[in-house]
């Protein structure tokens, strides 16, 4: 009997075992004997996968900036959580930061840090609002100081994913990235050129993650989370906030 168990067991070796399937939720498991018929669903898979990745690839890739722009435009008001690394030669370890943020189309960017200490920006068409713990706010406007009213703006069509306002400024490379997208924006003039080498932003139908690599080796990365659309109208804290 023994005899007969290893002559059927050699024989069963010298053949490829077919694909193993799940039977059920016991988790059952059989094999089939029918090697060819086997192989020819394995390989049926295999081409329609490949068709599926295909089709997936090419509609990445014949996104356009202006399909980004409209897609992103389409949500009037985000809100989510946000976290941002940045690393800097000086410092041995990174510095982290947590917070919320609202973005609305018309009213523009309320960005609350909670940790490691509270701070509230608030940036409007006209205004920058900076305010530390429960000190009073400092407010300022483009006249007051030109130049970090210019990076301000830049931030915020970064965030907004602003094309149209970008292209002004920087060059720009949309391409597939996962199931989303990625654009990469290299500055073409001062003084963007001057600070930072590319900026990257990461995302699918919200941005997902805004990285910036500035030319003297330091790097900001920023992860956006829980990104929601609702409620859709302000609370009142939230409009006094816009009321620089």
């Amino acid at each position: 009997m023994l005899a007969k168990l290893s002559n059927k067991t050699r024989q069963i070796s010298k053949r490829r075992l077919a694909p193993v399937y799940l039977l059920g939720c016991m988790g059952l498991f059989t094999l089939t004997a029918d090697v060819q018929a086997a192989d020819a669903q394995v390989a049926k898979a295999q081409v329609a996968k490949a068709q599926v990745a295909k089709a997936q690839v090419a509609k990445a890739q014949t996104i356009t900036l202006s399909e980004l722009q409209q897609q992103l435009a389409e949500h009037h008001l985000v809100r989510g959580d946000f976290t941002q690394t940045r690393t800097m030669e000086m410092f041995s370890q990174p510095l982290v930061s947590q917070g919320q943020f609202l973005l609305t189309q018309q009213q523009g960017l309320l960005w609350q840090q909670t940790a490691p200490f509270p701070v509230k920006l608030t940036l409007t068409a006209d205004k920058l609002s900076q305010q530390f713990g429960d000190q009073p706010a400092q407010v300022m406007s483009a006249s007051d100081n030109p130049m970090v009213f210019y990076f301000s703006h830049v931030f915020l069509s970064l965030f907004k994913g602003d094309t149209s306002q970008l292209m002004e400024q920087f060059d720009l490379t949309l391409s597939e990235q996962g199931n989303g997208w990625q654009l990469v924006l290299v500055p073409t003039s001062a003084p963007l050129n001057a600070v930072f080498r590319d900026i990257t932003i990461v995302g699918d139908q919200h941005i997902n993650q805004l990285r910036l690599n500035e030319v003297r080796g330091d790097n900001t990365l920023i992860d956006f989370s829980h990104q929601r659309t609702t409620p859709a109208a302000l609370s009142a804290e939230e409009q006094r906030a816009f009321q620089l």
